[in-house]
């Protein structure tokens, strides 16, 4: 008692005096609380010495179990909610009203096996409706108390998942702040989360480095709030993995900001301007190249640097244009959307430039385009439907995503520069909409040339729309060498987990990142997680013998091919031939590059038109012994920008060397009719690969989809709701659960 009454003094601390309580029982003990179950239901279970609730498991992805708190009276002050649990499994407690960081804690379930308390100070109000418990299965106890409890140590425990392939694998713990003066809730925030990421086998922490947040006054810098981010991973014993800022609306420097050097966007649709940075004036350059180089000088060398990824350019700080995102200045509304940001007069110089280079005279574009300019100085950026001819249209499309293409690649150079030994991913964003202006070839190449990698930021909660729409950028990364990462790029479920770790394992990905609600937000992802995340040792290379051809020039002359994601007839199609084969994207670029080499069959899923050299490139592949299959309907033969037909009718008389092509003459959509057209026909192939013919005879249902691995393995992915049989043509039968993966 005596050193109670010193604590008190000494520390100002006093026992929390017990309001109301309700503890598991049969019944259980209750005053002033009483505690039930959501839909699912639960059971006692005998535990830890006692009696703890156990709630039933949902099996709905899209809803959470949950504990429901009712107060008898409801408190009329702010009170503090003391959960007692037993740690048994992962995840992240939550309630239902809105509680600071630093007013919480012991919310981390790491499998300790021990009784534990999670702590919530609730504000006024707080108890007058029923409060909902997430996250949490076994529950002892749940009192209110009228001053804050002590706080409990976090147990030390070992991560769940260990891995012996070296792989970077990145989640969020709350590392971000709208302004520096919000550090200590930042801090806050990771102390909550950090010990869940590390039990769960993650080694990587993403925040954002903001240049407002460093060089708030001309070249002077403060690294402090960072330090300190950094500091508190360290204690984790994990790494930071940062992505660096700088030209984005809401990372401006006050400074910048009102100097005559912020020069934004401007909207070729409205003529609107708004503050992020123009890569066409080149007045943000030094500043950028500035920033760089100073944070490689205070961090480049620092062993909790796992990696960095850049953000050269767009409002969500990645590889294109703006394309939505209302991040103003300063938090300020900002005009953004999918357009053509080419309105100031810094890109009509850049695009008469790139049309000088190209043409010798302007008579030679005024052929070309069916105009009759002056002179290069009236040529103008324009909107690409209202362009005259193609040749004009795809002009005009080339200099847009190649000016993007070039300043990413620019950036790249100075982050390499500034950081020589840093792995560098470059931020690839987008669904391949000219607008965005995202070449996922180039991207792939060039960061190749620097030792990096880059990182999608677009992947899905659905596989076969991921695989659509990141297998261009996953194609070109292992044909040119670029290391390869994965973002969601919004909502994640337990099915986008196994769909994006299947989409790793099957690529060979280095780099696999999650937004922390992806996982913890929803009551199965982290057990998906904990299933299958250890196959990401076995990752490799695909082993592919059929690839698509991804047809560059039609996309840019079809307003509608691509611009709407939901709407793509390219990508629709692509998703339903995911079903029947494995297969790569070949872009146009690739192509030019030698790619076709590598593969046995080309595929056109849609897009009927390309460049004179891409499609020579293509008929001597096909005469070597080559094999092409096309949809002649609805668009008709294959030519070329000019309306050369010559390749076309070669192919239509038979000649076609050592190869052959085979013409589908029905419509291609749906699109899985088309499919199993193709399905059929590679299996009548015999230069497949027999790993690969073996693959393509398997009798499954249509959400099973299979990838053989360059080693070897064959890998399977049930993305449908009930269990799947797979059967060989042998009699092997497999079942798989839903949403899991299989490896043999």
């Amino acid at each position: 008692m005596r050193l109670l009454l010193c604590l008190v003094l000494i520390a100002g601390w006093a026992p929390a005096a017990e309001l109301a309580y309700w503890r598991a029982g049969e019944p259980p003990a209750a005053k002033g609380l009483a505690v039930a179950p959501g839909p699912e239901g639960w059971r006692m279970e005998a535990a830890a010495g006692g009696l703890v609730a156990a709630l039933n498991p949902t099996h709905d992805y899209f809803r959470r179990a949950e504990f429901r708190v009712t107060a008898a009276p409801a408190p009329s002050g702010p009170v503090w909610l003391s959960v007692e649990y037993l740690d048994r499994g992962y995840g992240l407690i939550s309630v239902s009203v809105p509680v600071a960081e630093h007013d919480q804690w012991g919310v981390a379930e790491i499998n300790s096996g021990k009784l534990r308390r999670a702590t919530f100070r609730l504000g006024s109000g707080a108890l007058a409706a029923p409060l909902r418990i997430q996250g949490l299965l076994l529950l002892r106890a749940v009192t209110l108390v009228d001053s804050e409890p002590p706080r409990e140590p976090i147990p030390d425990v070992p991560p769940a998942v260990t891995f012996r392939t070296s792989s970077q694998r990145v989640t969020t713990a709350g590392a971000d702040a709208a302004t520096p003066e919000q550090l200590p809730e930042a801090l806050a925030t990771m102390r909550n989360l950090l010990p869940l990421a590390r039990a769960l086998g993650f080694n990587g922490i993403e925040s954002y480095v903001k240049w407002n947040f460093v060089e708030r006054s001309p070249g002077v810098f403060d690294w402090s709030f960072y330090d300190a981010i950094v500091d508190e991973i360290e204690r984790q014993g994990l790494q930071w993995f940062p992505l660096l800022i700088v030209g984005s609306a809401y990372t401006l420097p006050e400074w910048y900001h009102d100097s005559k050097d912020n020069i934004g966007f401007v909207c070729l649709e409205h003529g609107l301007r708004n503050d992020i940075q123009s890569i066409f004036a080149g007045t943000q350059n030094r500043y950028v190249q500035r920033f760089l180089a100073e944070f490689g000088r205070h961090y480049g060398s620092r062993k909790a640097l796992l990696g960095i990824r850049l953000g050269p350019s767009g409002n969500y700080g990645e590889a294109q244009y703006p394309a939505r995102g209302n991040w103003g200045y300063k938090g300020q509304p900002i005009h953004t959307h999918i357009g053509y940001w080419a309105g100031d007069p810094y890109a009509a110089e850049s695009f008469r430039s790139a049309l000088r280079r190209q043409y010798a005279t302007i008579e030679d574009l005024n052929r070309a385009w069916g105009d009759h300019f002056a002179s290069f100085d009236q040529v103008r950026p324009f909107l690409p439907v209202t362009a005259a001819t193609e040749r004009k249209r795809i002009d005009f499309d080339n200099w847009y995503m190649g000016a993007m293409s070039a300043w990413c690649e620019q950036w790249a150079k100075w982050a390499r520069e500034a950081m020589p030994h840093t792995f560098i991913h470059q931020s690839s964003g987008g669904w391949g909409a000219e607008e965005i202006g995202t070449d996922y070839s180039y991207q792939a190449r060039s960061m190749a040339r620097l030792h990096g990698g880059i990182r999608l930021t677009n992947e899905s909660d659905n596989f076969a729309q991921n695989f659509a729409i990141t297998r261009m950028a996953s194609s070109a990364a292992r044909f040119y060498g670029a290391e390869l990462g994965y973002e969601p790029g919004g909502f994640g479920s337990a099915r986008g987990v196994a769909a994006r770790l299947f989409n790793a394992l099957t690529n060979g990905a280095v780099h696999l990142f999650y937004y922390h609600p992806n996982l913890y937000g929803n009551d199965q992802g982290i057990r998906a997680w904990l299933n299958d995340a250890p196959l990401l040792d076995r990752r490799a290379a695909p082993m592919i013998d059929v690839a698509a051809f991804y047809p560059d020039t039609a996309i840019k002359l079809d307003d509608e091919a691509n611009r709407y994601l939901w709407a793509s007839a390219f990508l629709s199609r692509a998703e339903a031939m995911r079903s029947a084969t494995d297969y790569d994207y070949v872009s146009e670029q690739m192509i030019a590059d030698g790619a076709l080499d590598r593969y046995k069959v080309l595929v056109f899923l849609w897009g009927y038109i390309t460049e004179k050299d891409v499609l020579e490139r293509i008929a001597r592949w096909v005469e070597r012994g080559g094999t092409l299959i096309y949809p002649e309907r609805p668009r008709g033969p294959l030519r070329t920008v000019e309306g050369d037909l010559s390749v076309w009718n070669r192919w239509q008389s038979g000649r076609t060397g050592k190869g052959k092509v085979i013409f589908f003459a029905g419509d291609p959509e749906p699109g899985d009719y088309y499919a199993r057209f193709v399905a059929g026909e590679l299996r009548r192939l015999p230069q497949l690969r027999p790993a690969v013919k073996r693959a393509l005879g398997l009798r499954k249902p249509a959400e099973v989809y299979w990838s053989v691995l360059s080693h070897g393995e064959l890998a399977l992915l049930n993305f449908g709701d009930e269990e799947a049989s797979v059967r060989w043509q042998e009699g092997k039968t497999v079942r798989l659960a839903p949403y899991t993966i299989w490896m043999e």
